[in-house]
C-alpha cells in the first residue's frame, strides 16, 4: 500500500509465479483476483470470503470458467470488448449465471490476448487510481503468461508429431500408442472419433486462435489433438463422460460451425466425422472417412446438408467407385438423355423435377415446396416425365437407379466446368 500512496508501480518486480502475483494483486487492490488464459482456462485465484458468487466458485471448483458463463458474457457482448481493448471494464451484475459486479482486463502482448483478470467488486467500487493500478498488474501478468507460452509451446510441438504419426498411418499398435498418450500425460480418448473442418481460405495463425478458443470453451466434446492444414483443421476427440454415441459429436460439428460464423464472421465453412473407434491403430481410418465426408459434403451441398459423420453417408459412400466404373465403361441412361433433350427443346425443367422428386423421397408437398410451384403443377410434369421417358415413378429399383446416374450426372458437369 506504501507503493500505492507514494504513485510507484506495485508490480514492477519479479514474481516466483503467477499464484505470487494474483496475491499480490489481492493486496493492492483489497478484492478477490482471478487470472485466467485465453481460453478461460484458471491458472491463479487469491483468496475470497464468505459471499462471494456463485460463478467465482464454480470456476475455481472446475479450473475453468463454465461454458454458460463464457456464452452469457458473448452474447451481452463483453469478450469481444475485451478482445479489443486493453483497458478495464466493468461488468455489472448478471444474477441469471451467477455473476457479481466485476472489473476485468485482458492480458496482451501487442495485439495477441493471452488471457485476463477478473476482479470481484464488493460494495466499494474500483477508484481511477485503482483500474490504473490494474493496469500495471496486467503488464506484469503478460511476463508471466509469456512464460507459460513458451512451455506450452514445447508440449504442443511434441504433440503435433505424435498426432500427425497417427494420421499417416503409425506402424505402432493398440498398446504401444495408448502408452505414447500416457508418455505425454495425455488422457487417452476412448472411444475417439476424428473431425475435419474445410475453411474456404487457407488457416492463419489469427483464424487458428479463434478455433482454439471456441473449441476450448465449449465444453462439449473432449479435444486431445488438433493440426491445421492448409485450409484443412483436424481434430482428434472423445465424446463427454458416460457417451459413446457419436451424436453429441455431430452436436459439436454444428454448434462449432454456426459459432464461427457469428462470433468470429467466418463462413462457408464444410465438416465431417469418421468412425467412432476404440482402438488407437483406427486413426487413420476415422481421418480419411472424415475427409470422405467433406468431400462429398463439397460436390453435394444440398442433397448432404443433414448429412455429417461417415456412417451417415449411405448411399453417397458408393458415388466415387460407380464414378470410377463409368470411367471405364461409360453409360449415358436413355431416359435422362430424352428428358434432356426435351427440356433443352422446349425450355422446361423435368429433370430437375425428378431430381428433386427422388430428393425427396417422392413427397410431392415437399418436393413442391422446394421448386416454388403448386402440387397441380409438380403433378402434372410428373405425369409428363412418365410419358417422355417411360420412367415407373412407383419402381424403388429404378428410383434408385435413376439416383445415382443423376448424382454422378451432376459430378461429372462440376468436374468438366472446373
Amino acid at each position: 500500500m506504501e507503493d500505492m500512496r507514494a504513485g510507484k508501480d506495485p508490480f514492477k518486480h519479479a514474481f516466483l509465479n503467477l499464484e505470487d502475483l494474483v496475491d499480490k494483486i489481492w493486496d493492492v487492490l483489497e478484492c478477490p483476483v482471478t487470472i485466467e488464459d485465453a481460453t478461460h482456462r484458471l491458472l491463479a485465484y487469491s483468496t475470497h470470503d464468505d459471499t462471494t458468487d456463485s460463478a467465482r466458485i464454480a470456476t475455481i471448483i472446475s479450473r475453468k470458467v463454465p461454458e454458460k458463463v463464457i456464452n452469457s458474457l458473448w452474447k451481452a457482448r463483453i469478450i469481444p470488448q475485451l478482445m479489443q481493448s486493453g483497458e478495464p471494464l466493468r461488468i455489472h451484475e448478471m444474477k441469471e449465471i451467477g455473476l457479481g459486479d466485476r472489473v476485468a482486463i485482458s492480458i496482451r502482448n501487442h495485439n495477441e490476448v493471452l488471457g485476463y483478470i477478473w476482479v470481484v467488486e464488493g460494495e466499494v467500487k474500483l477508484t481511477e487510481q485503482k483500474l490504473n493500478l490494474l493496469k500495471q498488474a496486467a503488464a506484469a501478468a503478460r511476463t508471466e503468461l509469456l512464460k507459460l507460452n513458451v512451455q506450452k509451446k514445447k508440449r504442443v510441438e511434441s504433440y503435433q508429431d505424435f498426432f500427425w504419426q497417427l494420421l499417416t498411418g503409425s506402424d505402432r499398435n493398440h498398446e504401444e500408442i495408448k502408452n505414447k498418450f500416457e508418455e505425454l500425460n495425455i488422457k487417452p480418448p476412448s472411444p475417439f472419433i476424428v473431425l475435419v473442418f474445410q475453411f474456404t481460405e487457407n488457416i492463419t495463425e489469427k483464424i487458428t486462435q479463434n478455433i482454439i478458443y471456441l473449441m476450448t470453451t465449449s465444453q462439449k466434446i473432449n479435444i486431445s489433438f488438433h493440426a491445421a492444414m492448409g485450409n484443412e483443421f483436424i481434430v482428434l476427440a472423445s465424446p463427454p463422460a458416460q457417451e459413446n454415441s457419436e451424436a453429441p459429436i455431430i452436436e459439436f460439428l454444428n454448434f462449432f460451425i454456426g459459432e464461427m460464423k457469428s462470433r468470429f464472421q467466418v463462413d462457408g465453412m464444410i465438416g465431417g466425422c469418421g468412425g467412432l473407434y476404440d482402438t488407437y491403430d483406427k486413426v487413420e481410418a476415422s481421418y480419411q472417412e472424415a475427409q470422405e465426408v467433406v468431400r462429398l459434403k463439397e460436390q453435394f451441398k444440398d442433397e448432404m446438408d443433414d448429412i455429417n459423420s461417415h456412417r451417415q453417408l449411405g448411399i453417397f459412400r458408393y458415388i466415387e467407385l460407380l464414378m470410377e466404373k463409368r470411367r471405364q465403361d461409360p453409360f449415358v441412361h436413355p431416359a435422362l438423355e430424352e428428358l434432356q433433350n426435351y427440356d433443352q427443346e422446349h425450355k422446361t425443367m423435368l429433370l430437375q423435377t425428378l431430381e428433386s422428386y427422388i430428393n425427396y423421397d417422392s413427397n410431392v408437398n415437399d418436393t413442391a415446396k422446394k421448386l416454388h410451384v403448386h402440387v397441380n403443377t409438380l403433378t402434372y410434369r410428373l405425369k409428363r416425365i412418365t410419358e417422355i421417358s417411360g420412367i415407373d415413378l412407383k419402381n424403388t429399383n429404378q428410383k434408385v437407379s435413376l439416383f445415382l446416374e443423376l448424382k454422378m450426372r451432376r459430378l461429372e458437369n462440376k468436374k468438366r466446368r472446373l
